[in-house]
């Protein structure tokens, strides 16, 4: 089975549904006031529902929040119209644990995500309660987006074993190689595909879905 894509930072209609187009299975909608690719709730809202009037298919919607809030979660999912939420933090296993716990049906609707520094970063993950473990690159600050990379051969185990959605730092250019490396259920790209924060360029969508397919 080919290697699932999301697009992360959806910011304007003409970009999810470009990515859509291209290819991909999931996009990304962020609801943090840090980043530079925010949302407003109720922006996101309705910028999910128009993008899901004029998709070619059915794709999961993902509300990206950068801290491990239970309740807001729910509220993305019950509320808001998305199918599924990631939960990016800096308080570490602990207190994502402890979210996950808190959510309705994590094992069908959440996300947790950890930011990798070594093999100790990846320490009780097979114990966390959601569907998938994003693993991003860990920049202290940032919780998400940073646009860097990390060893992937880290990641490689844990794919074996559990749904892992691969991000940080990957472009078309590096994509296939890290698919091959860390052999993840699904990629996830922002700043690699943007020509600027929050505005995705379409061709290179295109480039990152066909690169992820072919590897």
């Amino acid at each position: 089975m080919k290697v699932r894509v999301k697009i992360c930072g959806i910011t304007r209609h003409e970009d999810g549904a470009g990515a859509l187009e291209a290819g991909a299975f999931a996009l990304g909608f962020v609801l943090a006031e840090r980043s530079p690719r925010s949302l407003r709730p109720e922006e996101a809202e309705a910028l999910v529902a128009g993008i899901r009037k004029v998709a070619p298919r059915p794709f999961l919607a993902v509300a990206v929040l950068d801290r491990f809030d239970a309740a807001e979660g729910t509220r993305a999912i019950e509320q808001r119209g998305f199918d599924r939420v990631q939960f990016h933090g800096t308080e570490g296993m602990h207190a994502l644990r402890v979210c996950l716990e808190a959510m309705d049906e994590p094992l069908l609707r959440a996300w947790g995500a950890l930011r990798v520094v070594d093999e100790s970063s990846l320490e009780g993950v097979d114990d966390l309660s959601c569907e998938a473990v994003v693993l991003d690159s860990h920049v202290p600050g940032v919780a998400g987006g940073s646009g860097r990379a990390f060893d992937w051969t880290l990641a490689a185990p844990l794919a074996r074993r559990r749904k892992v959605v691969l991000a940080g730092g990957l472009t078309p250019d590096n994509v296939a190689e890290a698919v091959r490396t860390a052999r993840p259920w699904m990629v996830d790209v922002s700043s690699g595909v943007e020509a600027g924060p929050g505005i995705k360029d379409v061709e290179r969508i295109q480039a990152f879905v066909e690169a992820a397919h072919d590897a």
